[in-house]
């Protein structure tokens, strides 16, 4: 059995988190600005699912070299991989849905007990308060992949975790009013917060939690959740990363640690984001290094 670190920050048991729900044969949906899923889909091809494909969103590319986690040529890494990649231009929807395993992990604004989500608007969508990035392909992959849809969030909050009548805008389906989407697909399989692993009971499709991360209790689970979680008699705790994980993630996945991005704020995130900008201009080789 592998020996299990000790010194973990949240990004990474995250990261690692999302790593583990890749399967060696699932195409693997790189987004936009999503650096903690580049890292996590990294992790998991240099470790448990080599035979997984990236797919990137930006160039409408297939992948087979896990590459470490960029920021500034992420452009370069997919519209552009003809150059240094064994690439094939493809868009998903010409595939066969039924044949066709992918899975994607995408951060909504807000998400209900029924894994309802918003990326749309906060408010009135006639008047937001804040307009959001937009549904992009959450549409389609909330609907119609087969593996269903994965989430994630580093910030567990009740801005976030809003019951279904406070839901401000529908633009990721889960389980409308507790049942499968009359359009297909599996449905949400899970929320991976840096308070918890959260997948959906089988019956009510309603949320429920998976385990609590180290150190969590569960009043602070519930007190970050605006709706009631479904609660199981026997609470289990996540494993946390294994060392090699950790080694992995740190020295070849991502060494500038942009998946810090995601989880950092104000003038911490400001300085790292100036940070790995300064060290990515000084490369003599301007793209991603490959990872074998």
């Amino acid at each position: 059995m592998s020996e299990y670190s000790k010194d973990y920050t949240i990004d990474e048991l995250m990261t690692v988190l999302m790593a583990r729900e890749v399967r060696n044969d699932d195409v693997m949906i790189v987004g936009v600005a999503t650096p903690m899923v580049w890292a996590a889909f990294t992790l998991a091809k240099v470790t448990h699912a080599p035979d997984a494909i990236y797919h990137y969103i930006m160039g409408n590319t297939f992948v087979m070299e896990p590459r470490q986690v960029s920021l500034l040529y992420l452009e370069m890494n997919t519209a552009r991989a003809y150059r240094f990649q064994d690439s094939v231009e493809c868009t998903l929807e010409s595939l066969p849905s039924d044949k066709l395993t992918t899975i994607e992990f995408f951060r909504p604004a807000q998400i209900d007990q029924y894994g309802n989500s918003n990326n749309i608007c906060i408010g009135d969508w006639k008047k937001p308060k804040i307009r959001l990035p937009g549904a992009a392909g959450i549409l389609d992959f909330s609907m119609f992949y087969k593996r269903g849809s994965f989430l994630y969030t580093p910030r567990h909050d009740t801005r976030t975790f809003v019951p279904t009548e406070k839901l401000d805008f529908i633009s990721g389906v889960g389980f409308p009013e507790g049942k499968p989407s009359t359009c297909g697909g599996s449905g949400p399989q899970c929320v991976i917060t840096n308070l918890a692993y959260l997948d959906f009971d089988d019956d009510t499709k309603s949320m429920r939690l998976g385990s609590l991360h180290p150190g969590v209790n569960l009043e602070t689970l519930k007190d970050s959740t605006g709706f009631e979680l479904i609660i199981p008699d026997k609470l289990k705790e996540t494993g946390p990363p294994t060392v090699s994980e950790i080694t992995l993630l740190r020295e070849k996945v991502d060494p500038l640690n942009i998946r810090k991005l995601e989880v950092l704020s104000g003038k911490e995130r400001e300085d790292l984001l100036n940070k790995v900008i300064e060290i990515e201009l000084r490369r003599e080789i301007k793209y991603p290094k490959l990872l074998v």
